[in-house]
């Protein structure tokens, strides 16, 4: 399920990475009519109106070159990188990925948009595949479906990348949503392999963080782009805490937090889209940064979001916030 990267032997060493949302970046540029005979006829609709405007390229790249100036570890991506799942579409996200950093660097999870309708693994995901997952993790060539996109992400998940001392959980709840829903959906093996693997002491030297594209609670989304078996996500993390959930899909920017059974508050942070040109409050275009650090008795986890300025066309650095969070112990 699992395996410890090559910098697991330096857990005690802080990490600093950034977290990436909801980009949008593909273009879509004369589709197969036939592959928008489905659901996908909805998004292209709405890319044509709205999405190609909403969404910049140059909001993205101005995030990227100011990114490379704060010498983060990794980047962590969590979801909606394309509009409707198009195999074009994962050719121009694997480009693009190549040009921000090696495979080794970058962590992507699914979002409902890549996954808009059921697809294969070799016209979709597989060409981001060195993103999803370690080059020697334990993934069972079985588990690979070729015809059979979210049987393969249903089959993988969770995924457990180690950098130094931050074990990035990875959850995948896209599913192949009802016309005109954005809902989530995390399929029950992936539930229980979740159980098994938040069990295992081995991850306790680690901060535990959990990526996921949807929302884990209610409170800042609605019926119809919620996470449906939310409940029995949180019933599991309540059992198992993890040190902080990060998400995205509401391109809002809003926190929550989790009461788990010891008391422990989980917090969980969601962010606005990375290529947002939209100025509202909480909605700007915005990059999380992480740095992650070991103290003696807790986790230190400083955060601080950049948010687009528009008339200055620059990141601007908001206001620090630090958590902290227990350590696990056996």
């Amino acid at each position: 399920m699992w395996k410890n990267h090559t910098t697991a032997e330096y857990a005690n060493e802080s990490l600093r990475f950034v977290q990436l949302s909801d980009l949008h970046l593909s273009s879509i540029q004369r589709p197969n009519p036939l592959r928008l005979l489905n659901k996908r006829i909805l998004g292209y609709l709405s890319w044509q109106r709205k999405r190609r405007f909403s969404h910049q390229t140059w909001i993205i790249d101005k995030a990227i070159e100011q990114i490379k100036q704060l010498n983060v570890d990794h980047y962590a991506i969590t979801g909606d990188l394309t509009h409707i799942g198009l195999q074009d579409e994962f050719n121009q996200v694997a480009q693009w990925l190549r040009s921000v950093a090696g495979p080794e660097d970058i962590t992507v999870i699914p979002g409902n948009h890549d996954l808009y309708i059921n697809e294969r693994w070799q016209r979709s995901f597989l060409l981001w595949q060195p993103y999803l997952y370690d080059q020697g993790a334990h993934i069972n060539a079985k588990n690979i479906h070729p015809n059979n996109a979210l049987q393969t992400l249903d089959q993988l998940y969770p995924v457990v990348r180690i950098r130094k001392n931050v074990a990035f959980i990875c959850l995948s709840s896209v599913y192949a949503a009802p016309w005109w829903r954005a809902t989530g959906w995390l399929a029950r093996p992936q539930l229980a392999r979740l159980q098994t693997l938040l069990s295992n002491k081995s991850l306790d030297q680690f901060c535990k963080i959990i990526l996921i594209h949807h929302p884990v609670t209610l409170t800042h989304t609605s019926k119809r782009k919620s996470l449906i078996n939310c409940c029995e996500l949180n019933a599991i993390l309540k059992a198992y805490p993890v040190q902080l959930i990060l998400h995205g899909h509401g391109h809002y920017s809003c926190t929550d937090s989790l009461a788990c059974n010891n008391r422990q508050q989980i917090p969980i942070i969601g962010m606005a889209s990375s290529s947002s040109a939209n100025q509202s409050k909480n909605y700007q275009a915005e990059f999380l940064v992480f740095d992650i650090t070991q103290k003696s008795s807790y986790w230190q986890i400083d955060q601080q979001s950049y948010k687009l300025n528009m008339r200055g066309k620059q990141f601007v650095a908001q206001t620090k916030q630090t958590l902290q969070l227990p350590i696990c112990h056996d």
